[in-house]
């Protein structure tokens, strides 16, 4: 199992001004309520919100989260915003996982109607599934899974491994 992407909130100490940050920092651009821009040498999407928060997509552990953080606050400062951090939160992780076999997602869906599953292929190849904890898994026939709504690594393996588990047990019977 391997983390693809970690989304994090920055909370800052103040409000931003997000006509002073269109005016200060270089490619920016404005979407609806915040300011978007990518900040070298990371080069990860990053949007500010006038609420003094902002948003690090892409990151693949929470210490690149920190850093990625830290890189952005010294970017705005040196550009003339000033600003420090207050917290920083991590809202998601992604992760990717593989099961050793092939999946006949049609079939399985059948086995798991007393679960919160769902498949429909014409809008979308792969099967959903939530499970009791919160996480969200996407099975694909190649046995491909993405992981979803990974708020805490406790007991993280675990709750995969009962998902991965209860996958072969419901495909082989």
């Amino acid at each position: 199992m391997k983390v693809v992407n970690i989304v994090a909130t920055v909370n800052m100490n103040k409000p931003f001004n997000l006509d002073e940050i269109l005016g200060k920092l270089p490619n920016c651009e404005k979407a609806n309520v915040w300011v978007k821009t990518r900040i070298p040498p990371h080069n990860k999407y990053t949007a500010f919100y006038g609420s003094g928060k902002f948003l690090i997509t892409g990151a693949k552990s929470d210490q690149e989260v920190t850093d990625i953080a830290n890189n952005v606050v010294s970017f705005i400062q040196k550009h003339g915003v000033d600003n420090d951090i207050k917290n920083i939160t991590i809202n998601n992780r992604v992760f990717m996982d593989q099961l050793d076999f092939d999946v006949d997602l049609g079939k399985l869906i059948v086995e798991l109607n007393e679960y919160d599953a769902s498949y429909e292929p014409e809008q979308f190849p792969g099967m959903n599934f939530k499970d009791e904890y919160g996480l969200t898994y996407l099975l694909f026939g190649s046995g491909k899974i993405t992981i979803t709504g990974v708020k805490s690594l406790d007991n993280l393996e675990e709750h995969v491994n009962e998902f991965k588990n209860l996958i072969y047990e419901k495909f082989n019977k």
